[in-house]
């Protein structure tokens, strides 16, 4: 009795009892709507449709750009006073030396 209920079971869970369900890859043009939140509000939301494969473009572009922006970092604690001035772009030309000032 046993055995019977497990083959059973086996068949139920066998993958060619699985192929009349749907694959398990979405459709990469399937239109998904979302609400998106607008930059430089707290509460403002804006409804934006694409498709599955567009808004993992989009995904993707933003990783990307992350990355890209943390890897571009400067680490202000290990420079020197002059190269944090070029840097956040206040750089002055130091004085020539020699005594001799600007004419």
């Amino acid at each position: 009795m046993k055995t019977l209920a497990f083959s059973i079971l086996a068949l139920i869970a066998s993958p060619a009892a699985a192929e009349g369900t749907p694959s398990s890859t979405p459709d990469p043009n399937e239109m998904i709507c979302r609400s998106v939140p607008q930059l430089g509000s707290r509460l403002a939301r804006e409804r934006r449709c694409a498709t599955r494969a567009q808004w993992a473009e989009d995904q993707r572009n933003s990783r990307i750009a992350t990355e890209n922006g943390q890897n571009q970092q400067v680490n202000p604690q290990l420079m020197t006073p002059g190269e944090r001035a070029a840097a956040a772009g206040r750089y002055l030309a130091a004085p020539g030396r020699g005594g001799a000032g600007p004419h």
